[in-house]
């Protein structure tokens, strides 16, 4: 099973986890709020995340967080689309289930996952879903994790710190038991750009050879 598909059923098995809580903590992602200098880029997006990698280690950057902002955007983008739903393109005008959510199946929906900075050497990665099924609710799972930017390797190191769903902060182990059943190796091997590590919750990317 593909990265994206794997980490977005670890999500599912912790909405099963605190099913009570998500009934009363509504909380929604808009539309709105997605970057639209990422889904509304043309060509391939690795060579644009590499691009924009050059800029980031060699250009100076006149505003580097927001670079990397960008830059892990495009890898949530990049993907959802090799990964999980080649269709996915919410901000067009196609008004299908696969444009518009990243997964919709019978009783749960993935529809956003958005990068955003929160404060110096911070970032937010929120993750919205829920069900229009027998339930009708809406939740954001939000994950935030802590920056380097390395500049002598070239490479951005995120570590995550703590995660909430609502605004309820929880345990960190919740995801050490869920991961802990799951084949973490198989995961990591199939992440495409930068490397994902389940033990320490932490992704990198380096700037690819020229």
């Amino acid at each position: 099973m593909k990265l994206l598909k794997m980490l977005l059923v670890v999500i599912i098995l912790l909405i099963a986890v605190i099913i009570g809580l998500l009934y009363t903590v509504k909380v929604d992602v808009e539309e709105s709020e997605l970057p639209a200098n990422v889904y509304e880029a043309e060509g391939d997006l690795l060579s644009i995340i590499n691009a924009r990698m050059v800029e980031l280690f060699f250009t100076s950057a006149s505003d580097n967080y927001t670079v990397v902002e960008e830059v892990l955007n495009l890898v949530v983008l990049d993907s959802i689309r090799e990964n999980v739903n080649e269709d996915y393109d919410p901000l067009s005008d196609c008004e299908t289930l696969e444009c518009n959510y990243i997964i919709h199946e019978d009783n749960y929906y993935v529809n956003y996952i958005i990068v955003e900075l929160v404060e110096d050497d911070q970032f937010l990665v929120r993750v919205s879903l829920g069900s229009d099924s027998i339930v009708d609710y809406n939740t954001v799972f939000s994950f935030y994790f802590d920056l380097e930017i390395k500049y002598s390797d070239f490479e951005i190191a995120l570590t995550l710190d703590r995660y909430h769903v609502g605004d309820k902060e929880l345990s960190m182990s919740i995801l050490d038991t869920i991961f802990n059943n799951l084949d973490k190796e198989q995961i990591e091997s199939n992440v495409s750009t930068g490397e994902l590590d389940l033990d320490e919750y932490s992704y990198s990317i380096s700037l690819s050879p020229f």
